[in-house]
């Protein structure tokens, strides 16, 4: 997520109004903006008790920024440097974790003939002594009055050609560098939590000190009602939602042989629905902007002679286009085949939208190896981690036992080492489809987790 900061509390700033447009363009380029407006703030947000007591206003801006992949800042001329409001919400921001190695472009403007390059020279010299990774590329708007329209829309193409390479440069200069540490990585797979609502979900996501999601998209697709809202609720709460999850129709996980036979796109009599339920699926990602969907593809036949083989391979090449046109990644979880068979089933797909959602305790349920060892070698496919526990069955042919994060045999020090020695940078999401007290062992492993200081 990139955040837009409009650096004055002006109201119908000019400022505000170029920002609209920029917010346009990184839309239209799939990077929506998370607006940070200083002419929203209450009047006291900059007032001397601000230090002590920060309004709701700065406390949720200063968690967008916190979880902001890179900030966007447009500021207007003010007395030769930057407008005060903007000062006194830098001031108020944690310090250094704020700005430190988050990237950062800026937009000057100015009714003058120097179109704000004060402005920024100013800024550039704040967030570089914050740590920041500033992006080379400035704009300075001189003459604002002259390239804005009755509406408030830019009516300079000039101008709005160097807005749009700013906006892609800088896009392609934030996914290039690692998140800045304050980012927090971590969310809670929906479902482990057991909602029956968006409400529920919300409430007992409070208790596991996680504050992002990964969604499972059924529910909000076959109870609508229910699900009402969500987007908003989570953004009201300061949660976010990191990509979402979806399941196959009729799948039976009482043996290792029922869901076999029924897992995944493998059965021949969900298939066509299933791939409809898909599509409205991918309709849902798009509009709760989330760029990432996982499910479970079935057990992957061995053999490339296999008649399966070629039938489950054209599957799930119809699935990773239907979520390509819709400009959609799709992941598919590990576990019901081993680390090799799953990495050359990726070569054949041969799929830039197609990667690997890799489950650690997976590998151990189905015994299908060493999850570390596993790890190293699906590595260029992985796109998004499940933080899960799991013990090995002593009877073969059987489940292995799911535990809580830390509990088991997954040799969590050693898995984040090579988390770290691939360059993951992905999310990471709780799961926990075992026990009665859900919250607590989620909590347990968020805790587990963060000692480990990955």
């Amino acid at each position: 997520m990139i955040s837009l900061i409009v650096g004055t509390h002006r109201p119908g700033s000019n400022s505000a109004k170029v920002a609209c447009h920029v917010a346009q363009v990184y839309a239209a380029l799939g990077e929506p903006l998370a607006v940070i407006d200083l002419a929203q703030f209450p009047p006291d947000a900059f007032s001397a008790g601000a230090f002590g007591q920060k309004s709701a206003a700065v406390e949720a801006a200063a968690n967008t920024v916190l979880q902001s992949s890179g900030l966007v800042v447009i500021a207007p001329e003010y007395n030769g440097s930057y407008p005060g409001a903007l000062k006194a919400f830098i001031d108020l921001l944690p310090f250094p974790i704020a700005f430190e190695r988050r990237p950062v472009c800026f937009v000057g403007i100015a009714a003058g003939e120097w179109g704000g390059l004060r402005t920024v020279e100013h800024l550039q010299g704040v967030f570089g002594y914050r740590n920041a990774h500033v992006y080379p590329d400035r704009i300075f708007v001189p003459g604002i009055y002259s390239k804005l329209g009755a509406d408030g829309s830019i009516t300079d193409t000039a101008l709005v050609g160097r807005i749009e390479r700013q906006a892609a440069g800088f896009i392609r200069f934030v996914r290039s560098l690692l998140p800045a540490p304050s980012i927090d990585r971590t969310g809670v797979c929906s479902w482990s939590l057991q909602p029956g609502s968006a409400v529920e979900l919300l409430e007992r996501l409070s208790g596991t000190g996680v504050r992002a999601l990964q969604l499972h998209l059924d529910p909000l697709r076959e109870s609508g009602a229910a699900w009402s809202g969500v987007a908003q609720l989570c953004a009201a709460r300061g949660v976010r939602i990191l990509s979402g999850m979806m399941t196959c129709l009729g799948e039976d996980y009482a043996s290792l042989d029922t869901i076999r036979v029924t897992g995944g796109v493998v059965p021949d009599g969900t298939w066509e629905q299933n791939l409809r339920n898909f599509g409205a699926n991918a309709r849902l990602a798009v509009a709760l902007g989330i760029k990432l969907v996982t499910l479970h593809a079935g057990f992957l036949p061995h053999d490339e002679s296999d008649p399966a083989f070629a039938k489950l391979l054209a599957r799930i090449a119809a699935v990773a286009d239907l979520f390509a046109s819709h400009g959609l990644s799709i992941a598919f979880e590990t576990g019901q085949e081993d680390a090799p068979s799953l990495a050359s089933f990726m070569t054949r797909l041969n799929r830039a939208n197609a990667g690997v959602n890799f489950d650690p305790a997976n590998m151990i349920l189905y015994d299908k190896g060493d999850p570390v060892a596993a790890l190293r070698t699906l590595a260029p496919w992985i796109r998004q981690v499940h933080l899960k526990d799991a013990n090995r069955t002593r009877i073969p042919g059987t489940w292995g036992e799911e535990v809580v994060v830390g509990t088991g045999e997954v040799d969590w020090p050693s898995f984040f080492r090579a988390l770290r020695d691939i360059d993951f940078r992905g999310h990471l999401c709780f799961e926990r489809e075992a026990g009665n007290q859900r919250m607590a062992d989620l909590e347990a492993a968020r805790r587990f987790i963060a000692d480990l200081k990955y």
